[in-house]
């Protein structure tokens, strides 16, 4: 039996004169690996609102909402870090890649819960014919930047790039999809389905 507690006194020796493994937190700030999972933060100059992390978030932490009563519409997305696990699933699955991050931000402890919350707008683009969604303005000039000369085959891009996005509710409210189609709505921005329409019946 002398063995094992020799062995135990030495281990405990070692101990006593080893560096602490342990940080000073919160005494001393904690630095964290640069692959640490942490915060999921918006680049709003690249986020373009189209909602793929909404799509893949397991946990509901990001929500989408469209507003089509504001003025301008608008699309509301939410990030409830109370409710985020870090997956990584939002950053991993972003349209332009830089839109949402993960950062090193870790100590979120807070007594106020509303400020683990926040809520970005982006500005809708509805289809000039039928009011139905299209997709946020950002998503429509993203696209057109990422086809290049391709984008010239579609009307709604070149009107999008050209600054031209406008919603006229009396001609969406007056004109349902599929009823007076004319050959001047080639140049509107129109929703898949009337542009369908329209293709169809010119």
């Amino acid at each position: 039996m002398r063995l094992p507690k020799l062995r135990e006194l030495k281990e405990a020796v070692i101990a006593v004169f080893s560096p602490r493994f342990t940080t000073r937190f919160p005494a001393e700030p904690c630095v964290v690996p640069d692959n640490f999972r942490g915060k999921p933060e918006f680049d709003l100059d690249s986020c373009i609102g189209c909602g793929a992390c909404v799509n893949v978030c397991p946990t509901e932490a990001l929500t989408m909402v469209d507003d089509l009563q504001a003025d301008p519409p608008v699309r509301k997305i939410t990030l409830r870090c109370d409710t985020c696990i870090f997956c990584g699933h939002c950053e991993e699955n972003c349209t332009t890649e830089d839109g949402i991050k993960l950062s090193t931000t870790w100590d979120l402890a807070t007594l106020d819960k509303d400020s683990l919350s926040e809520t970005h707008e982006f500005e809708l683009q509805l289809c000039e014919k039928c009011g139905a969604v299209i997709g946020t303005k950002k998503h429509l000039l993203w696209l057109y930047e990422k086809l290049g000369p391709k984008a010239y085959a579609n009307p709604s891009l070149l009107i999008a790039k050209s600054n031209e996005l406008t919603m006229k509710p009396e001609v969406a409210a007056h004109q349902p999809s599929g009823e007076n189609i004319e050959a001047k709505d080639f140049m509107r921005i129109l929703c898949p389905k009337c542009k369908c329409e329209l293709n169809i019946q010119l």
